[in-house]
């Protein structure tokens, strides 16, 4: 999976190395460089979502729950003027909190769960508990514009890094901070997504159907993430 990575990036460098009309700043001010055909262009968008409610883990993870990606670089063929075809690199960080009842347990370099802070007895209260999950994905889109509008369907292979846990303790001595880094991760997942956008700005739904943790290292849940998007459109 990291040689397809290195594969996918060296691709994108060397596209600098075609020939091109112009470089120009497109309506998101972001900078591409290409022609009508075929262009590439870094930080072509940037979004923030909130995960919806899941069944598996319902009871316990009803706090806020949040993605943010941006997008490294995206390559875009069209062979139209309302068709593109994009391929991309984008940076996901997805942000799972407990409530204050709950609390991530975890080891560094193996796994992941859930314990009540009522069982731990040095424990005055849990201020917040956070489990983040870092991912290098490959999505693939279909865009369809007319106008200023622009509707995007696609869908991403993902890679996830090690996770990292954070906790915010509140105990007799005061407060301290509890950090796990190296947890355990499955490595590939996979997402479908949606978008629709009007001069730029838009929503977007993305499905998460694979677990980003393997059995028996983590949290096993799909997600469904809601949220705001920047940059879509030619």
């Amino acid at each position: 999976m990291k040689k397809i990575f290195v594969s996918i990036i060296a691709l994108l460098a060397l596209s600098f190395c075609l020939s091109a009309n112009k470089v120009k700043f497109s309506r998101d001010i972001d900078v591409s460089y290409g022609n009508k055909l075929f262009s590439v262009e870094p930080i072509s968008y940037i979004g923030y979502g909130y995960h919806l409610k899941n069944d598996e883990m319902k009871d316990e993870m009803n706090a806020f729950n949040s993605e943010f990606f941006i997008n490294i670089m995206e390559l875009s063929l069209r062979p139209s003027s309302w068709l593109g075809i994009n391929l991309g690199v984008d940076y996901d960080l997805d942000v799972y909190r407990l409530d204050k009842q709950s609390i991530w347990q975890a080891q560094a370099n193996d796994k992941v769960w859930v314990s009540s802070w009522s069982m731990m007895p040095s424990y005055k209260a849990v201020k917040s508990s956070v489990l983040r999950v870092h991912t290098f994905s490959v999505p693939l889109s279909f865009e369809f514009n007319a106008g200023k509008c622009a509707f995007r369907l696609g869908a991403a292979g993902e890679y996830n890094l090690p996770a990292t846990v954070k906790n915010r303790i509140a105990e007799d001595k005061g407060t301290t901070k509890q950090v796990v880094k190296g947890i355990k991760t499955q490595n590939l997942s996979y997402s479908a997504f949606g978008a629709i956008s009007y001069g730029g700005l838009g929503v977007y739904v993305r499905y998460r159907p694979s677990y980003q943790f393997e059995q028996g290292y983590g949290p096993h849940f799909k997600s469904l993430t809601i949220g705001a998007v920047i940059g879509l459109g030619f």
